[in-house]
C-alpha cells in the first residue's frame, strides 16, 4: 500500500483542497450514515423529521464539507434543498425566505406560487420589527415575534407543499454557521419547527445545520426548548482516518505515499483536517504534481514542510490579529499553560483576575473560532500548534 512507486508521468492537479470543500470525508462515516437514515426515513415514511440536526466542532474540522456532502446526497435522492448561512447581513429568517423564494419553478401550480410568495413577503416585512420588539423585552415572545415566527412556519410549510405538488420528494434545509445567526432567527426557526410537528407532520422535510463548538450554548440562550435540536460533535481525525485522508485522494490519482513521509505529515498535522489538506497539497506541489505511477516521498518533505509552515503561520497570524488586546492577553495566558486542554480558572489566575471577569473575552474568542470548550470548565485552541506559535511569535501590540 505504501511501497515506493516511481516513474515519469504527466502532471495532475492536486487532489487536496485546503480552504475548499473536501472531496472525501474519512472519519465521518457515522455522521454520514445518520444523514442517510434521516433521508431514507423522509422518503419512506413521508413525514416531518421533528428534530433539527446540528453538526458542531471547531473551524477547519470539516463541518461545511459534511453539510455540503449531505446536500449533494439529498439532491441525488431527488430532494429539493435550500442553503442559508448564519451571520449574513440579514436575519436568518429573511435569508431563508430569500432562498425559499428561489424554489418556484414552472412546475408549481399558480396557487402554490401565490401562497409561498405572499408568505415570504410577510417574513421580509415583519422580521425587522420582530427583532426590535423581542430585544426590547429581554427575549420574551411578543405578538410581533409570534406573528413573524408563524410567518416563517407558513413559509416553510408552503415551500414543502409546493415542492410536493410539483412532483418533488421533499424539502431539506441546510444552515451553515448557525452560531453566528441572530438570536431572533434561531428562536423563530425553533418555534416554527416545533409547531410544524403538530400542524404539518405529513410533510417530508428536514433541517441540517453546522456551527462552532459552542453552538449549543448559543441556541440555549435563544431558545427555551432546546431539545428540538440534536447535536453531533466533530473532532480531529484518528490516526487511521487521518491516514485515509492523505492516502485515498492520492491513490485515486494513481499516486502513492512513501511510509516515512506519510508518518511525518501525520505527526505534524495531528489529525486536524484543514492541516492534512494543506500539507498534502504542499507535498503534491513539491513532488511536481505527479502523474499516475508517481509517489510522495521524504525527498519532497523538507520543501513541502517549509511551505506548509508558511501557510499555517499565516493562518495563525490572521487569527492572532483578529483578537482585541483583552483577547490577546487571554490567548497569551492560555498558551502559557500548555498545548492541550486548560482550565478556565487557571487562565483567569494567569491573568490575575476572576473567571467571571474573563467571560466576555472567552465568549468572543469562541465566536471567532479561536478557542472551543473541551469539557466543563476547560477549553482548548481549535488548531494544533497555535499555543506554540503564540509563545514563540505573538506580540500583544500586534493584536487588534
Amino acid at each position: 500500500m505504501y511501497k515506493k512507486v516511481y516513474g515519469v508521468a504527466s502532471q495532475q492537479r492536486s487532489p487536496f483542497t485546503p480552504g475548499s470543500i473536501a472531496h472525501s470525508l474519512p472519519g465521518r462515516d457515522v455522521h454520514r450514515n445518520r444523514i442517510d437514515v434521516s433521508l431514507t426515513n423522509l422518503s419512506v415514511y413521508r413525514q416531518l423529521d421533528g428534530r433539527i440536526h446540528v453538526f458542531v466542532g471547531p473551524r477547519g474540522i470539516g463541518k461545511t464539507s459534511l453539510l455540503r456532502k449531505a446536500q449533494k446526497d439529498a439532491e441525488t435522492a431527488t430532494f429539493t434543498t435550500v442553503w442559508a448561512t448564519g451571520g449574513d447581513s440579514v436575519s436568518l429568517c429573511v435569508d431563508l425566505a430569500n432562498e425559499l423564494g428561489k424554489l418556484v419553478t414552472e412546475k408549481w401550480t399558480a396557487t402554490a406560487k401565490v401562497s409561498l410568495l405572499e408568505t415570504l413577503k410577510t417574513i421580509r416585512l415583519n422580521f425587522g420589527v420582530a427583532s426590535v420588539a423581542l430585544s426590547a423585552v429581554g427575549g420574551h415572545d411578543t405578538p410581533e415575534f409570534v406573528g413573524a415566527a408563524r410567518a416563517l412556519q407558513a413559509g416553510l410549510t408552503a415551500a414543502a407543499r409546493g415542492v410536493m405538488d410539483a412532483g418533488g420528494v421533499g424539502l431539506v434545509v441546510f444552515i451553515d454557521e448557525l452560531q453566528a445567526a441572530d438570536p431572533v432567527g434561531i428562536r423563530a426557526l425553533a418555534y416554527a419547527w416545533q409547531h410544524m410537528q403538530a400542524e404539518a407532520a405529513d410533510l417530508p422535510a428536514a433541517v441540517f445545520a453546522a456551527g462552532l463548538s459552542h453552538t449549543p450554548d448559543t441556541v440555549a440562550k435563544a431558545v427555551t426548548f432546546g431539545e428540538r435540536f440534536e447535536y453531533r460533535h466533530l473532532d480531529n481525525l484518528s490516526h487511521d482516518d487521518a491516514l485515509r485522508a492523505l492516502v485515498e485522494p492520492a491513490r485515486a490519482c494513481g499516486v502513492g505515499w512513501e511510509l516515512p513521509a506519510l508518518e511525518a505529515v501525520l505527526a505534524e498535522t495531528q489529525g486536524y483536517p484543514h492541516f492534512l489538506q494543506e500539507f498534502g497539497d504542499k507535498m503534491w506541489e513539491a513532488a511536481g504534481y505527479p502523474g499516475p505511477g508517481g509517489a510522495l516521498t521524504m525527498h519532497h518533505h523538507p520543501a513541502a514542510r517549509d511551505e506548509y509552515l508558511l501557510a499555517r503561520d499565516a493562518l495563525f497570524r490572521s487569527r492572532w490579529t483578529q483578537a482585541t488586546r483583552v483577547e490577546a492577553k487571554f490567548i497569551t495566558a492560555m498558551a502559557s499553560l500548555g498545548d492541550g486542554d486548560v482550565k478556565r480558572k487557571d487562565v483567569a489566575a494567569e491573568m490575575g483576575t476572576t473567571s467571571t471577569a474573563i467571560s466576555m473575552a472567552r465568549r468572543s474568542l469562541m465566536d471567532k473560532g479561536l478557542i472551543a470548550p473541551s469539557s466543563h470548565g476547560t477549553m482548548r485552541f481549535t488548531a494544533p500548534g497555535f499555543a506554540e506559535y503564540v509563545r514563540e511569535h505573538a506580540d500583544i501590540d500586534d493584536a487588534g
